[in-house]
């Protein structure tokens, strides 16, 4: 069974996502943020190994993330949607 953690950056109020031994990381482009979008940030998720992330400790895992959130990161992962039948 593949089982998704969900966590809040405490220092950005980002959400990241860990599924086994991979985080998804929020990444800000950069290169994105233009006049024409009133320099609206966009986030591109990125997948790291959870061995690069053990020094930083901000992360609380909580279950207590919006649902749009949520299928961000599963449809990231390869999942189903929530509510979304098969």
């Amino acid at each position: 069974m593949r089982n998704i953690k969900y966590g809040i950056d405490t220092d950005t109020g980002l959400v990241w996502s860990r599924m086994g031994s991979q985080v998804a990381v929020p990444v800000l482009q950069y290169d994105q943020m233009t006049s024409q979008n009133n320099f609206q940030p966009t986030y591109k998720l990125e997948k790291m190994n959870v061995i690069h992330t053990a020094a930083y400790n901000c992360v609380r895992w909580t279950r207590k993330i919006p649902t749009a959130i949520k299928n961000l990161h599963r449809t990231f992962w390869g999942l189903r949607p929530l509510g979304k039948k098969k």
